[in-house]
Formats: C-alpha cells, structure tokens, sequence
C-alpha cells in the first residue's frame, strides 16, 4: 500500500519551500517511472530506501538532495517505508548551504555533514508529518536569519519555471542583466541542468498538470499550451524526457507513476 501526503509551503516559506510529501509504504515491491520535476527535493527516509531500477541498480541513501535530472527514470519501492520529501527552490537552496548540485551519474547529492544528519535524527524522532513539517520550518529559518536576498541566477531560474512556455530563453537570459557565460556555468553548478533542459521539463511538467486537472488527453491542445511548433516537436520532447511516446504512455496504466511524480497525492 502506498499512501502519499502532499502539504504546500506556507507564505513565510515559499522563498525556498515549494511544498512537502510524506510517503509511506507497505507491501509487494512496486516499480514506476519518475519523472523529471523543475525543482530539487530533500529526501529523508527514516525506515527502508528506494531504488533505482538500472543495470548496476542504486540503493538511494537515507538522507540526500534529488536534483533536477534531464530524463525519467524508474524507481522501486520496497519494503517499509516512512519519508519525507521536502521540494525546493535549487539555486536559492544550493547557495544557502553551498551545495553544488552539478550531475551525477547516481541521481543523488550527498549533504552537508553532520548539520543535515542532525536535523535527519530530529526529524525521524517525529512520529507526524506535521510535527516534522514545523522542525524543519525552524530549521530553515535559524539558518537565514534575514529575508533572502536573491541574485541573477535565482532570477534566472524563477523566470524559466514562471515565464519560458511564452517567452524565448533569450529574451529571459537578457533580462537578468549578467554576463550569459557566467551566469550559464553558475546556473548548470546551481541545478544540475541547462537553462534550455530546465525549460523543457518546465514545459512538460505543466502539461502534465494540466493533463491531470483536465482528465483527458487532447493532443492539439497540449501542442498549442505548450507553445511547440507542432505534434511532432511535442512528441519527439516528450519522449527524449520521458522515454516513451505520449501515446504510449497515457494509454497506459499510469497510477503509481503519478504517485512517484507527485501528481496524484492527496493535498493538504
């Protein structure tokens, strides 16, 4: 059995918190793609780990960020679970902890020790998700005492998810007012991607929404909401993401994958 929590981040928060799932799992091992979200989250898992499901697979750790990665790929979950997934703004998150959040081949970043394993203890002696929720709150605020002060890269990265389905990446890069290559290697070191891969997942992740809200697949529809040239520059975005034709994969049986992709978990 699966049961996924998600609760959105408060006004006082959502300057790096975008929202928390608690995850808790029993039962058969069950396998589904992940797939691609516009932000990192902190994963905390206090009783068994997911895996990745790959040729050598990856047993993930207790505690670690989930960058933004450029494709899909698929995860298990085994065994008990209890977890809690914290999503949050990448470049503001990696400049508060100095985290560099560049790729790597195993699809997590290990955290600052042993402050993070600290607040791990704390959080796994909770037994409620919103007793964490309120820790971890604390926490974060402890850590930045003053309003935070966002700089060309955070501006970068909150015009991409906010602007880049309408506007040519460009016209967002000009608009931040730096030099383009410095800003481009501090952003891929701030989120682990390309503005151009994070305006594709931005893009994707919206229809995935909209196609959740909507109940239904509308293939023109999704073409002109999401501003691609045509069907076929969709189709072929689509499946470089997520590994498999639109066609084939909503005519599938999708429920556990929305639950590891966070759009079918009940809201608070």
């Amino acid at each position: 059995m699966i049961s996924i929590t998600s609760v959105d981040s408060d006004e006082h928060n959502n300057w790096l918190i975008k929202g928390y799932e608690s995850y808790h799992f029993c039962g058969p091992s069950v396998s589904d793609k992940f797939i691609p979200r516009p932000y990192i989250s902190l994963l905390f898992h206090f009783k068994d780990r997911p895996v990745i499901t790959q040729d050598v697979p990856i047993k993930l750790e207790s505690l670690f960020v989930a960058p933004i990665v450029p494709d899909a790929f698929t995860l298990t979950f085994q065994g008990e679970m209890d977890s809690l997934a914290i999503a949050c703004n990448p470049t503001v998150f990696s400049r508060m902890f100095e985290v560099n959040l560049s790729p790597v081949s195993k699809r997590s970043i290990t955290l600052p020790q042993p402050i993070f394993y600290r607040l791990w203890e704390s959080l796994a002696s909770f037994s409620t998700t919103e007793e964490r929720i309120v820790y971890f709150s604390e926490f974060i605020n402890a850590v930045q005492k003053t309003p935070y002060s966002p700089d060309a890269v955070d501006m970068l990265y909150t015009k991409i998810v906010e602007k880049s389905i309408t506007t040519p990446l460009r016209t967002i890069i000009q608009e931040c007012h730096a030099s383009k290559s410095t800003l481009l290697r501090k952003f891929v070191k701030r989120t682990g991607v390309s503005p151009k891969t994070l305006a594709r997942i931005v893009r994707l992740d919206y229809l995935w929404t909209k196609i959740r809200n909507d109940h239904a697949v509308d293939y023109q529809s999704l073409v002109f909401d999401g501003n691609y040239y045509d069907q076929s520059h969709f189709i072929n975005d689509f499946k470089a993401i997520v590994g498999e034709t639109p066609g084939y994969f909503f005519n599938r049986n999708l429920s556990i994958v929305k639950l590891f992709s966070g759009k079918n978990a009940e809201n608070n």
